[in-house]
């Protein structure tokens, strides 16, 4: 199988820049191209078109964490050149899973890889699993990449990861929707 576009879903916690620079690593022995994509959350109810004012300026709020998650990208965007590879970036809203498969698709992707907690049992069933369900869905082959384990990553709720994977931009909206 030949490998020319590899994906990598990010988010931006330093786990996944660790998963960057090991797909960052194998693009550069395959010699293929890495696309590196970060889906911007907007909070659940809220649709992009949605006018919020976490700076005071009315914005949409899709735009809104579209403008942050482009900017969040440049760290991942320097661990993969720090591996000699030029990345593709693509940042986008929409639900999670069903957009990292859409944009694999639109850009044949031939790999993806993407990091997982590993967690298991009831903190696996209550939270889920992004990388598990792309493994599920997703057409091309899937290479899942356990996080560095920290001390942290053993409670259920993974708070370490879940404090530092979103833009500034995308937290702003979050407190201005959930106070």
């Amino acid at each position: 199988m030949d490998i020319h576009q590899i994906v990598v879903p990010v988010d931006f916690s330093t786990c996944s820049m660790l998963v960057v620079g090991q797909a960052a690593s194998l693009a550069n022995k395959l010699g293929a191209r890495l696309l590196l994509l970060h889906v911007a959350e907007v909070p659940e109810g809220v649709a992009p078109e949605t006018l919020v004012r976490p700076d005071g300026v009315a914005v949409k709020a899709g735009e809104f964490a579209l403008h942050g998650a482009k900017a969040g990208m440049e760290r991942m965007v320097a661990e993969a050149k720090r591996h000699g590879i030029e990345p593709l970036v693509v940042v986008r809203t929409g639900p999670v899973v069903d957009t990292i498969l859409e944009v694999a698709d639109e850009h044949h992707g031939d790999l993806l890889v993407i990091g997982t907690h590993g967690r298991t049992g009831i903190a696996r069933m209550v939270l889920g699993s992004v990388a598990e369900q792309v493994a599920r869905r997703a057409k091309a082959p899937v290479m899942l990449i356990r996080r560095e384990v920290r001390p942290e990553c053993h409670r259920a709720s993974c708070d370490w990861c879940n404090k530092h994977d979103k833009s500034p931009e995308e937290e702003a909206l979050d407190a201005e929707v959930n106070g």
